[in-house]
């Protein structure tokens, strides 16, 4: 009696993880786990408008800061679309901006990183940037600079964040 009720156990057991195996498995070997949201303190929101580099080009984005894995921040710039005038918007209805993050943490001072972007009429399009910064307090800014100048001169306010990053 007693094997019997031992071999039932272990039959439900080797079933139970059958099928909890088939279920974990189930996803790509290669699927990274979702980013998740940083707790964060603004005093800018997280939405900031901006001009571009031709014709009057102008719209605004949405800043959104999470956290894929320890000591990094990936910040996520989510376009609300762009506008422009002129007959030059209408050849190339693409707003170029070069786009600035830069952060203050244990790790670094002021560091600041760059990444080129373009932005059209259509909502929705998103420019994506993984930094590593470090565990603990993190203050990050977001802005815009002009692209076709030596020198950095805004084309926005920006956006201003005090994240605990994990």
């Amino acid at each position: 009696m007693r094997s019997r009720f031992r071999s039932f156990i272990a039959a439900t057991a080797v079933a139970a993880a059958a099928v909890t195996g088939g279920v974990v498995a189930a996803a790509p070997a290669g699927a990274a786990p979702p980013s998740k949201p940083l707790p964060v303190f603004t005093l800018t929101g997280d939405n900031f408008g901006m001009f571009g580099d031709h014709d009057f080009c102008r719209g605004t984005v949405n800043v959104r800061l999470t956290t894929p894995k320890r000591a990094v921040v990936r910040v996520t710039f989510t376009s609300n679309g762009f506008t422009g005038n002129g007959p030059g918007w209408v050849r190339n209805p693409r707003c170029r901006v070069l786009l600035a993050f830069t952060h203050t943490s244990a790790l670094t001072l002021y560091k600041q990183t760059f990444v080129p972007a373009s932005f059209g009429t259509k909502p929705g399009e998103k420019i994506t940037r993984d930094i590593v910064t470090g565990s603990g307090l993190v203050s990050i800014g977001a802005t815009a600079y002009a692209t076709n100048t030596p020198v950095q001169v805004p084309l926005a306010y920006g956006a201003g964040f005090y994240a605990i990053v994990p």
